[in-house]
């Protein structure tokens, strides 16, 4: 039987999108291996995002599944290759690629002699000493003694006498410069001496005894200039007596403080942030089965935080056609698409340009979050261009565009597929889709970079 023209051009766009997911995967560097799962238990996974890899001795050998809470703690699933095997008393703990680089899980086997753990045991992981430890552990040493009173009046008192050193060092140097020398060269006399006494101490019964009432004089030389200089001190007089008797040292102090709590707070506010920001290149090819037609989608997905997204993309590319011509395409060439979405629990919800017209929509996950399939079947709905008002090629547009359909990721975590039924108040045409996805962390590091040069 032979072949009609929409067959041929169907079978040799399958083929063309065929041999364009292979060389993505040759290119890509893509490897498919089996894996089994495992269950670590932290304390506090602060940080670890889903999804993430799992590393051995910097070598990536899985990924986080998924992250729950059980019995107050986290419970973290990984899947890790097989022929990697995990002896009994490894360890685990959530690391960081840099100072604001995403974190990851960090594995250390155990000694090889011992039985390796099955698909599905547990292990516990390690604590990490996170930023957050840190700032704890200098709020309790901040805190109030009431035997030597506040740590912090204590501090800044301290703080404000070394500063005022600093300050009137340079002024007061050439009055105290010729004690300062004096007590240099006797301090320097005196660990002579003392170097002698301790090489000779045997002798001091014998032929020493004159050197050392010679080293006991300077010794009481030295002592009694320490007492002039501590008397000076007391008189507020010298260099050390202005800087213990400045009364405006604990408000410059104060403020100081202050400015360092204030930046602490912002650095971690913003690393934060920084660290969770992920990129997607998102490419999709729609075959409208009445027309015999692909429409091509090619869009970025920018997640700023978990449950929050911006996505930016074109529609149906191509070169433009009149679409009042009977056998051109009905759908708008080279239409933007712009949103913001929001993630509340297996529901998203999105808006804005969508194919260059206002609108909205709304993504479900139907299956329960304890199932392995929970974010692999999506079904979504969308609707925009509410004022349309067109006539052309025997349809009247007078309605908004409405959409509905599901797709199912196929191969994790790269390939969606799906159907969707388009502007269903006018043509309820069918669509098949095939949605390729790429995380990008070079580009995601980017944007973190150009918003700390910012």
């Amino acid at each position: 039987m032979a072949l009609t023209t929409e067959t041929k051009v169907g079978l040799f766009t399958l083929t063309g999108l065929f041999v364009f997911a292979l060389g993505v995967i040759v290119l890509g560097d893509f490897q498919f291996h089996g894996t089994y799962p495992l269950y670590v238990y932290f304390d506090n996974a602060l940080g670890l995002p889903e999804k993430g890899p799992v590393k051995v001795a910097g070598v990536e050998v899985g990924q986080v599944e998924r992250i729950d809470l059980e019995n107050q703690r986290a419970r973290v699933k990984i899947r890790v290759r097989n022929g990697l095997a995990v002896p009994q008393g490894s360890r685990a703990q959530v690391a960081s690629t840099g100072f604001i680089g995403s974190k990851y899980l960090e594995m250390t086997l155990g000694d090889s002699t011992r039985p390796a753990l099955s698909p599905g045991d547990s292990f516990e992981g390690t604590p990490t000493f996170t930023f957050d430890d840190v700032m704890s552990k200098l709020g309790g040493f901040l805190k109030d003694d009431p035997v030597n009173g506040e740590a912090t009046e204590n501090l800044r008192v301290t703080l404000a006498n070394f500063r005022k050193l600093s300050q009137t060092l340079a002024d007061s140097l050439g009055e105290q410069r010729a004690e300062l020398t004096e007590i240099v060269q006797n301090v320097r006399d005196l660990s002579a001496h003392a170097k002698q006494v301790a090489a000779d101490l045997r002798e001091i019964s014998g032929e020493r005894k004159e050197d050392v009432k010679v080293m006991l004089a300077k010794f009481r030389s030295i002592s009694e200039r320490l007492d002039q200089i501590t008397e000076k001190v007391q008189n507020g007089e010298g260099l050390l007596g202005r800087l213990v008797n400045d009364p405006e040292l604990g408000k410059n102090l104060d403020q100081t403080m202050s400015n360092v709590n204030k930046a602490t707070s912002d650095i971690k506010s913003f690393t934060g942030r920084i660290a969770a920001i992920q990129v997607y290149w998102d490419y999709r090819q729609r075959y409208d089965v009445e027309d015999g037609r692909w429409h091509p989608d090619v869009g970025i997905k920018v997640v700023t935080r978990p449950g929050k997204y911006y996505y930016l993309g074109g529609n149906n590319l191509g070169e433009r056609e009149d679409r009042t011509v009977e056998g051109n395409d009905v759908e708008r060439r080279n239409r933007v698409t712009a949103v913001m979405g929001y993630e509340f629990g297996p529901t998203t919800l999105y808006g804005g340009l969508i194919r260059s017209r206002g609108g909205a929509g709304v993504k479900i996950r139907p299956l329960p979050a304890s199932n392995r399939w929970n974010r692999r079947v999506e079904l979504e709905a969308e609707a925009y261009d509410f004022g349309r008002n067109d006539a052309y090629q025997g349809y009247t547009f007078d309605k908004p565009v409405y959409n509905a359909g599901a797709r199912v990721k196929v191969v994790e975590p790269w390939l969606w597929m799906g159907a969707q039924v388009e502007d269903i108040a006018v043509r309820r045409n069918l669509n098949l889709n095939a949605n390729l996805v790429f995380r990008d962390e070079d580009f995601a590091f980017l944007l973190a970079f150009i918003g700390l040069a910012r």
